[in-house]
């Protein structure tokens, strides 16, 4: 009976979730200089000395970003599209919802820990850089 308690604890910790199975696509952007949300199309500086750089990334915006698409599979599988670049990258997924993060391993081994948040419906993944962050906000379009 124990073994069992231990086993079930340990899958709702350490898991893929049916939370993130389906089809997500990125519908915000934010890092250290700017946030915006394609949907209200609104943009918002942080540092309004780099108001320049953020425009001319706006305009790129909707081939680099906006156009990625996120699949979760019920199996932990992951793809994720990238049609500007050509691009798909596929791999496995576990959600760890103790430390809000989603461990995210390529076919070629590379892993990603990513932080998560749920809000009104929008799943948020932030990733840490090199020198800052990008977080990406998600809304589910299919099952």
């Amino acid at each position: 009976m124990k073994r069992t308690l231990f086993i079930i604890l340990l899958l709702s910790f350490k898991s893929y979730s049916q939370d993130f199975t389906g089809k997500w696509n990125v519908i915000s952007y934010e890092d250290e200089i700017a946030y915006y949300n394609k949907i209200a199309d609104s943009i918002s500086y942080k540092i309004p000395a780099r108001k320049a750089e953020a425009e001319r990334f706006k305009q790129m915006s909707d081939l680099i970003i906006f156009s990625v698409t996120y699949s979760f599979e019920k199996d932990g599988k992951y793809v994720q599209n990238h049609p500007a670049l050509g691009e798909v990258i596929n791999g496995s997924f576990e959600v760890d919802k103790t430390n809000k993060t989603i461990m995210m391993t390529d076919d070629e081994g590379k892993k990603d820990s990513l932080k998560y948040n749920y809000d009104n419906g929008i799943l948020f993944l932030e990733m840490e850089m090199e020198i800052g962050y990008i977080k990406l906000g998600l809304t589910k379009v299919s099952n």
